[in-house]
């Protein structure tokens, strides 16, 4: 799914949003709640717009650490390739490797685990060149299959 796609989806989302409407009240009593459904439609919105725009940027962040890895004697290369590991693999990730690291390492970084909370899309599979590239990348890094 390419950025034009993940676009198109967002929008498909802001348009569900808006048809929202929150009923309240029982049986005949029955009756739309507008001011409930205007509080409700602003928190969905919000979350759909932070969560588009974490993806975004943690997908751009996550291709910029793969280029990084990808150089052959980045700066902080291990921290770099543990990190993008444990976001393959899902698994846990010290938080000392987000210490001592070039601001921009360390700032991309904290753009992919906020891209990574939202959790709408697998960064992995959505990055440029998707999983082989990634799997390539730590293969060639570690000489050991990835």
């Amino acid at each position: 799914m390419g950025k034009t796609e993940r676009e198109r989806r967002h929008e498909a989302q802001l348009e569900r949003i808006q048809r929202v409407q929150l009923v309240c009240g029982r049986g005949d009593r029955l009756r739309i709640d507008h001011e409930g459904t205007l509080l409700e439609r602003a928190r969905m919105t919000g979350e759909e717009i932070a969560s588009h725009r974490a993806t975004e940027a943690g997908l751009a962040a996550f291709d910029r650490l793969l280029r990084r890895a990808e150089e052959r004697e980045p700066r902080h290369r291990h921290d770099i390739l543990a990190f993008l590991a444990a976001v393959r693999d899902h698994e846990a990730l010290p938080l000392v490797t987000l210490r001592g690291l070039d601001p921009s390492v360390g700032d991309d970084m904290i753009a992919v685990l906020d891209a990574f909370r939202y959790g709408r899309l697998s960064l992995v599979e959505q990055v440029e060149g998707g999983p082989r590239r990634v799997a390539r990348v730590l293969r060639q890094a570690t000489g050991a299959s990835a």
